[in-house]
């Protein structure tokens, strides 16, 4: 059945409003993000824009300055048009044009697929300069799945339904607003950028002439000064300019916004900007990854008895140090991730119950005015429709009612055309909570395998699956689909070069010594990434392949340049960052 039909006879049945309410992969209390596959590279450039403007990006004028008709913009014809500014004397002929393209890919531009194609259109906007938040790539901002509007919630920290101008007396080191520059993630970038009055000018930006800025920063400028002006807010048909304050559930304990504010103030102003960019990859790869997968984790918890975990939950990993060199490994890192698949893919199930749950809660009169606030957390939400689920809440009765009600009319309409759902749904008779998981297995169901896999196309972009600052790797499109969904944990160049410099700077915050050892279980403990023991609750990992694991580590860090040790003691052995901090 396609996904208009079976969508056409539960809009006949219980009304639309219902229907899309329901029958998405989004519940934003539970997971801040859309449900979707997303490029998480492209995110600081809109993070920029709204640290700035506190509003959400909407169209801007690289397509009309750098396209032309009907074709998208190109680093071709972005170099074509820049050759004809004052700017680029000199860059008018086909050869110093290329020459033009060439510098473009390689500080600014990229293109779709990373493609070294001239032709080919934007894909995204590297983030060299402030003036990067200027170019709407991608053109349109909810392609990148409320994940920049989601880490500038978090850095913001404020407490209210949207995120607003930072107060005076804020003392959040990520002030957005008028306080913009103050912001320790933003910093770096601003070199050369006065903004005069009226603040809320969306052309009052402007670069100081007279500062001193590197050549990729310059061709940023330069491309954000022949627009004119940043994108406009978000119209309130594609959704609106405010920005939601809607941040990961409490309970998890999400560490992205500590890290950024340890790792920015120790090396923000003191790490060369390519090395800066690519390692700010990979903080996000791990800070929202770990998001997701502990999110997973304590809604599994929330599934068995309506309740939230006390204690921060992260999902165990085994990383294979190796990058797959070793085979045995590789074998158990990708079986240690084979087994926790099992419980993220329950995860597009108990969204489907949150949502049931939610529409018949927010549809009582009785309740609507003491409901809990969704925002900035939804674990009080969340724990109150678990209360209502498992019948410890004077309104589970009706609200359970209810969804049986729907459970019966679903299998009225599919009684002829598919009698198991019939059979899954009127197994529970009466009223009760595994009704509702077995309504939302159906919805899930019927909502088809494509939509429940955006799930994990989205774990796999938080993951930067593939990507040389990635944490994931797993097998091209060719092959089977089981081989291609066979994921491999693994620790990269870049993202071991990002953690140790984040160790240190902690530890040197600490003033304790920054160990092997100590790395090891920070990773375990902050990130549920294990190297030298075994994952909890998993199939046992022989002891030699762990000892194996570390040695591969080791041998890594010290050719990274990142390990020293004057002898084979434990407490001797320390690790180091390649570039100095602000402390020192």
């Amino acid at each position: 059945m396609t996904e208009g039909t079976y969508k056409t006879r539960l809009q006949t049945a219980f009304g639309k409003p219902w229907c899309d309410r329901v029958l998405t992969g989004d519940y934003r209390p539970a997971v801040p993000f859309s449900i979707q596959d997303v490029d998480i590279t492209a995110t600081l450039p809109a993070i920029f824009y709204l640290s700035r403007y506190v509003q959400r990006r909407g169209k801007g004028r690289l397509a009309e300055v750098f396209g032309g008709g009907d074709k998208e913009p190109s680093v071709a014809s972005v170099a074509s048009q820049l050759a004809q500014t004052h700017h680029f004397r000199g860059f008018e002929d086909e050869t110093t044009r290329h020459i033009l393209g060439d510098l473009l890919m390689g500080f600014c531009l990229e293109n779709r697929s990373r493609s070294e194609d001239k032709q080919e259109p934007l894909r995204r906007a590297l983030p060299t300069h402030y003036f990067a938040g200027w170019l709407d790539l991608p053109e349109r901002s909810v392609n990148l799945r409320y994940v920049p509007e989601t880490i500038v919630a978090m850095l913001a920290g404020q407490n209210g339904p949207v995120v607003t101008d930072s107060p005076a007396d804020d003392p959040t080191p990520f002030p957005v607003g008028r306080r913009f520059r103050e912001n320790l993630l933003l910093k770096p970038f601003l070199h050369g950028v006065k903004p005069p009055e009226p603040f809320r000018d969306l052309s009052s930006d402007q670069f100081d002439e007279v500062t001193r800025v590197t050549l990729p920063e310059w061709l940023t400028i330069r491309l954000a000064e022949a627009l004119e002006q940043p994108p406009r807010p978000l119209s309130a048909s594609a959704g609106g300019a405010a920005i939601p304050n809607q941040q990961p559930l409490a309970c998890i304990a999400a560490p992205l916004r500590e890290d950024l504010e340890v790792f920015m103030v120790a090396y923000g102003e003191t790490m060369p900007r390519g090395v800066l960019i690519n390692l700010l990859d990979a903080a996000l790869a791990v800070g929202l990854s770990t998001i997701l997968t502990s999110t997973a984790v304590a809604l599994t918890a929330w599934a068995q008895d309506g309740r939230l975990p006390a204690q921060p939950p992260r999902l165990p990993l085994l990383v294979d140090a190796s990058s797959g060199l070793d085979r045995e490994l590789k074998r158990a890192s990708k079986k240690v991730f084979e087994a926790q698949s099992r419980l993220l893919a329950e995860v597009p199930v108990i969204l489907m119950a949150l949502r049931l749950l939610d529409a018949e809660v927010s549809a009582l009169t009785t309740l609507s005015v003491s409901l809990p606030a969704r925002t900035p957390h939804g674990d009080a939400y969340l724990n109150l429709l678990g209360e209502v689920l498992c019948g410890r809440h004077p309104a589970s009765g009706a609200v359970l009612k209810a969804l049986a009600e729907k459970a019966a009319r679903i299998a009225e309409l599919w009684a002829e055309d598919d009698p198991q759902i019939v059979r899954d749904l009127q197994a529970a008779q009466r009223p009760s909570h595994e009704s509702v998981w077995r309504l939302a297995r159906v919805l899930t169901a019927l909502r088809g395998r494509k939509q429940t896999r955006k799930w994990f196309e989205l774990l796999d972009a938080c993951f930067l699956c593939n990507h040389p600052c990635g944490l994931v790797t797993k097998p091209a499109a060719a092959g089977s689909r089981a081989r291609q969904e066979t994921r491999h944990p693994t620790l990269t160049d870049t993202m071991l070069d990002y953690l140790v410099h984040l160790w240190v700077a902690y530890q040197q915050r600490k003033k304790q010594p920054p160990t092997v050892k100590g790395f090891f279980l920070w990773l375990c403990d902050r990130y549920g990434l294990y190297v030298h023991k075994p994952p909890p609750f998993q199939m046992p990992v022989p002891a030699n392949l762990l000892r194996r694991n570390e040695r591969w580590t080791e041998d890594r860090l010290r050719d990274l340049g990142l390990f020293v040790s004057v002898s084979d003691a434990e407490p001797d052995k320390r690790l180091l960052a390649r570039f100095p901090t602000a402390h020192e």
